[in-house]
């Protein structure tokens, strides 16, 4: 899973002269949150909509009303930009991707090739991989949490025998380690079209932990 597979192509982008009020417009008649700052074909910054909010003139508490509202209609996006900013190429790895946002608390990382802004990859975008990747946009699909697996990866081969052994059809499969304790792993898997009770019966006669078995929309 990479990023130039979930990231949003041709984002919509500001100029640094572009005024805060404008921008506050463009992201919301957009419905979006972040804006590219460009500077002809340059990415210099990004602004957020949590930024643009937050924007006020320096020494702003000792304007008047009016003056306060003349200056807020001037400012521009130059004046309220991060300028460092962190990015990210298409072909980097979704998880890389999250680790580079969580390190440096940024919500959404601009995507650049050869110095060329061509998307942007946000947190709901990661959301979406995430999900997908663990099988959760399978609407008709079951979760099965087996507790305490055992660290033999053979085990893995049985569970999934034994879901053969009902024709069942596996959707995702993943490994948690250090879960609910350290030390301890999680197997946790998605199937369908098999009958999840028949299912939950033979791994546990093969001693296996079944925690939690749910749908969607449990």
């Amino acid at each position: 899973m990479f990023v130039k597979y979930w990231m949003k192509t041709d984002p919509i982008t500001v100029s640094p002269d572009t005024l805060v009020i404008d921008a506050k417009k463009i992201m919301k008649n957009n419905n979006i949150r972040r804006l590219p700052v460009m500077r002809g074909d340059k990415l210099v910054g990004i602004v957020t909509l949590s930024g643009l909010r937050e924007a006020q003139p320096s020494k702003a508490t000792t304007l008047s009303i009016h003056e306060l509202n003349y200056l807020l209609a001037k400012m521009t996006i130059e004046e309220i930009m991060t300028r460092d900013v962190v990015t990210c190429p298409p072909d980097m790895t979704m998880e890389k991707a999250a680790l580079l946002g969580t390190k440096h608390r940024v919500g959404a990382l601009p995507v650049v090739e050869n110095g060329k802004l061509v998307g942007i990859i946000t947190e709901s975008d990661i959301y979406r991989a995430f999900l997908h990747m663990l099988g959760a946009t399978h609407k008709s699909s079951i979760r099965f949490t087996l507790d305490n697996f055992p660290q033999d990866q053979d085990e893995i081969i049985k569970v999934i025998e034994t879901l053969d052994s009902l024709n069942g059809i596996l959707v995702s499969l993943t490994l948690v380690d250090d879960i609910p304790i350290k030390g301890r792993r999680e197997l946790v898997f998605r199937v369908k079209d098999v009958d999840s009770e028949e299912l939950k019966k033979r791994l546990e006669g093969h001693g296996y932990v079944v925690s939690n078995v749910s749908a969607i929309d449990d």
